[in-house]
Order: structure tokens, then C-alpha cells, then sequence
């Protein structure tokens, strides 16, 4: 943000902001029907395709993400913006009046924080230009109940312990195989993490996470993968499927592999954990950028107990039946009108609804609001779209976990997002908030990455591109009571003059709760 002309401006610390602007009108958590525009929900299906569009919008997303990035680097070296330099915070801080600390919230604490170089990425990877996070997966200690955030970096990943989640303990770090790279993945099967990355020829790191049991955090350990699996160089994402102990490696394009699968869907079997072998590949829909994978056990009886993949292209939502590895199939591939860019999505726990996000059409629409797509799964074969939910937040949406009626959303520059799903009428409404860039909230590529909130003891971890992991805690009894009301806040902003460098940013963005009629 940059000061309008002829705005006074007063110093914090050694930066300098604009005055407070006045309060926004008083607006509910949602957009009200009549402030939603003319949304068709008109779905058509498509043939499948081995190379199809999905694979040029990714490197155009790639491309839109770098430059953004490039420029937010620029404009930090000129202060002309926030700094991004944020120090760790252990210790408990509720959710008051807003706030946890400088960070806005509602029905969410904060439990700690951890930056970069608290967990140990002091010496840079080859390639690193500005250190970045990006995905979080979490693992629980089957012997111990101890409980581990993993978290990926441009140029490593970090294993924290998060037992106490006020106190958390850095424990290991693992570098890229290649080079540093803003895309990093992973996900966990059988005490196992399995990480890939669109740096070059990266492969499949494989990491026994037993090994964490010795460390205690006196000093961080720098480890090495126990196996390096190399059937594919690099890759956008990766897909795990617990029960099955499969791997689904997806967006694997780069490098002279034959078996990239067009960028579909590379199969590993890890039913030996730490001997991966290659499984199959269905290329036939072309290029994934991510997928859910599942035993399927909604009402269509057709495919009952069959292994399910739900895949995210970019340009279409697609469904695969991959239970036989030598004859998998396309159930179902539906486009919708309006689409920019499929991003990711998630399945109720009854796998009859899945979210979808979309993560251009903020950006790219007029309507700048955080859009989710509730579709309607009961036939696999015709899967339909039955609404759009519109969050009052502009800002873009990243990635999205269902655990239970709540559905846990990374919303970029928004921050965590809960949302109850009314499945009946195929509904959300907004339950608690954590918002990781205090700075300010707008349709932009910055802020949470993604979230993990799957850990027994109700302890959620959330990624952040600009300043690390954050703990916290959601107030679930008060979710409970909000899931049937829609709450309401007003706002107000200040802008950023100049900025010194090695200092925490200052609040650019206030909320309070106030009274608004009802939607």
C-alpha cells in the first residue's frame, strides 16, 4: 500500500503510516443475496484429453506468482510497503476483542509462532532469492501421541515439535535435493513423509519420521531422506491415500522421465514405506494440479469400495476410478461456466459434497470476494454444481481441509477461514477466523499457504508464505454456537509511508464486531 497524496502521516518505530481512515460501514462475515451478481451454475462435460489446457495455465499461474512475488521483494528493499520481518512468539495469547496479539481473529487463539530461522533455515538452499513458505502436513506419533508440524520452505523442510503447542520445538531440517523452489509438498502415510517439489529433477524425498523420536531440539539436525525416489523430476503436488498406501504424484511435466504421465496422475505403492515402487500412471485427462483420493463410500453403489480419485485440472473438476492400477478410468470430467484456474478441493466426510476453489477468479473476476464452489458428488458420473458461496473477505482462495460439519480454509492475505457446511442446502457460513498478514486483506499472493487441522488434540497449524508457522487454537464451543448465525464487523485501514528494514510491520488493518441485520 502505498499513501495517497495530501494524507497526514505519523512514525511507528522507524516506520511511517498514514492516520486511521474512517470505520467501514457494518458488513456480515458473507455477501447478502442481493449483493451477489448473476451466477450461473451451468456445468458441461468434457472428453478427456492427455494434454489439455490445465498444463498452460499453470505456467502462466507460475509466471503471475513469480512476478507478484519479484515486485513485493522490490518493494520491501524500497519501504515503500510492510516489512515482512516478524519475530517468533511462544506462549498463549487469546483471541480479544479482535485480536491475538497484532493479529486479527475471531474464535481463535494464537498458541506460538515460529520464523524461518527459528526453524533452522539460516544457511540458504542453492537458487534461494527470498526464503517463502508454502505447504504443512502434520503427523501424530502412533507410540507417543507426541504431535509434528511438517512445513515446507522454498528451499527445505522443517520438522517441528508441537506437543506443547505454546512451547513448540524445532527438530530437523531437510534440504531440496536440487534447488530452492516456491513449490514444495508433502503428505504422510504410515509414519512416513513423502515430499516433492517443482524444483528441477528434485524426485521424491522419503523421510522416516520415527527418527524424530530421539531428537530433542537441543540443536537443529540437519537429515537426510532415507530414499530418493527418481521415476519424475519435478512436481506440483503430491496425494496420499492412507488407507490404501498409495501415493498420486501429480503435475510432473519437466525434464526427460518417462513417466511424467502428461502431468496426471503418477502412481507409487508405499505399502513398503520406505521402498517406493511405481505403480501405474493415468494420463488420459493430461495435466492435475491436485486431487483428494479415496475409498469411496458415498450412495452412488456403482463405485462403493472402489478407490476414487476427485482431481482438481486446472480448467475442469475430474473424477477417476484408479481401484484397478492397470485399468483405471474416467468417471466424469465437468467444466463450469465461469471457471479461471481449478485449484483444489476437499470431500464431506459422507462424500456427497465437494468444495472447490478456484484460485484466479477473485483476481481476474469484478467481484473481488473469496469464492467456494459447493458442488454436488452423489452420482459420480454427473456431478453438479448447486451454489457459490460468497465470503465478504477479497481475497483469493489456496487450500481447504474438511474435518467433521467445518471446512478449514487457507485464504491467502484472509488467513484461516472455518466455515460450517450445511450440507442440506448446500451453504456456508463463516464460524472463526485467523488472519497470519496483519497487514492488510485483498485479492493478492500473499499470507497462508495452506493448513492442517487434523490433530486429535484440536491444536491446528497454518503456513505462512511471508513469515513461518503459526499454532492456534480454535474455540470450538463457540463455533458451535455461531455455525446457525452470521456475524458481522466494520473495518478501517492506514497505509504505509516508507519502512525501515529488520523491523516488525506495524497494524494496517483494524476490525471491531458490530450490529448488522440479518442477511
Amino acid at each position: 500500500a502505498v499513501l495517497a497524496l495530501g494524507v497526514t502521516a505519523k512514525e511507528i518505530g522507524k516506520c511511517q503510516v498514514s492516520h486511521w481512515g474512517q470505520w467501514s460501514q457494518c458488513h456480515p462475515s458473507r455477501l447478502c443475496e442481493a449483493e451477489i451478481p448473476d451466477v450461473e451454475h451451468t456445468t458441461y462435460s468434457l472428453p478427456a484429453a492427455k494434454y489439455d489446457e490445465g498444463r498452460e495455465h499453470m505456467n502462466i499461474m507460475i509466471k503471475m506468482k513469480q512476478e507478484h512475488w519479484k515486485a513485493q521483494d522490490e518493494c520491501k528493499k524500497t519501504g515503500t510497503c510492510a516489512n515482512d520481518v516478524t519475530p517468533s512468539k511462544l506462549g498463549f495469547t487469546p483471541c480479544v476483542d479482535g485480536f491475538a496479539d497484532r493479529y486479527p481473529c475471531r474464535n481463535v487463539d494464537l498458541l506460538s509462532f515460529l520464523n524461518f530461522e527459528e526453524m533452522g533455515y539460516i544457511e540458504k538452499a542453492p537458487g534461494e532469492t527470498n526464503p517463502r513458505g508454502n505447504d504443512i502436513w502434520g503427523w501424530t506419533d502412533p507410540e507417543t501421541n507426541d504431535e509434528y508440524a511438517i512445513m515446507g520452505l522454498s528451499g527445505a523442510t522443517t520438522f517441528v515439535k508441537i506437543t506443547n503447542p505454546t512451547e513448540p520445538v524445532p527438530l530437523a531440517i531437510m534440504y531440496t535435493r536440487t534447488t530452492a523452489s516456491t513449490w514444495r509438498d508433502m503428505k504422510v502415510i504410515d509414519n512416513t513423509a513423502y515430499i516433492v517439489s517443482e524444483a528441477l529433477d528434485h524426485g521424491l524425498q522419503v523421510f522416516d519420521l520415527l527418527r524424530l523420536r530421539t531428537m530433542t531440539g537441543a540443536q537443529i539436525e540437519r537429515v537426510e531422506p532415507d530414499v530418493v525416489y527418481s521415476e519424475f523430476g519435478n512436481a506440483h503436488n503430491i496425494v496420499a491415500n492412507e488407507d490404501t498406501k498409495f501415493l498420486y504424484v501429480v503435475g510432473a511435466t519437466r525434464g526427460d522421465y518417462p513417466r511424467k504421465c502428461a502431468g496426471g496422475l503418477h502412481i507409487i505403492n508405499v505399502q513398503e514405506r520406505l521402498n517406493p515402487q511405481y505403480a501405474g500412471c493415468f494420463d488420459e485427462d493430461g495435466y492435475v494440479h491436485d486431487a483428494q483420493c479415496v475409498n469411496y463410500h458415498g450412495p452412488h453403489q456403482k463405485y462403493k469400495g472402489r478407490e476414487i480419485c476427485f482431481c482438481y485440472n486446472e480448467n475442469t473438476f475430474t473424477l477417476v476410478d484408479v481401484h484397478d492400477k492397470s485399468n483405471m478410468k474416467l468417471i466424469s470430467k465437468k467444466g463450469y461456466i465461469g471457471y479461471q484456474y481449478t485449484h483444489q478441493g476437499w470431500l464431506t466426510e459422507d462424500h456427497t459434497i465437494a468444495l472447490l476453489d478456484d484460485e484466479l477468479d477473485e483476481s481476474r473476476d469484478p467481484v473481488k470476494n473469496t469464492k467456494t464452489y459447493i458442488w454436488d458428488v452423489t452420482n459420480l458420473e454427473d456431478p453438479v454444481l448447486k451454489r457459490t458461496y460468497f465470503s465478504a473477505q477479497e481475497a483469493i482462495d489456496h487450500n481447504q481441509y474438511i474435518l467433521g460439519e467445518y471446512t478449514y480454509q487457507a485464504n491467502y492475505r484472509a488467513g484461516l477461514r472455518v466455515l460450517h457446511i450445511d450440507q442440506a442446502n448446500y451453504d456456508l457460513n463463516e464460524v472463526a477466523y485467523f488472519d497470519t498478514y496483519p497487514a492488510n486483506t485483498i485479492a493478492s499472493f500473499d499470507g497462508s499457504w495452506s493448513v492442517f487441522p487434523y490433530f486429535k488434540s484440536g491444536t491446528v497449524i497454518v503456513s505462512s508464505i511471508d513469515y513461518g508457522l503459526f499454532t492456534v487454537r480454535p474455540n470450538y464451543a463457540a463455533m458451535e454456537e455461531q455455525k446457525n448465525r452470521i456475524y458481522s464487523e466494520k473495518t478501517h485501514t492506514r497505509s504505509v509511508v516508507s519502512c525501515g528494514k529488520n523491523i516488525v510491520s506495524p497494524q494496517l488493518e483494524g476490525h471491531v464486531a458490530c450490529e448488522h441485520p440479518v442477511c
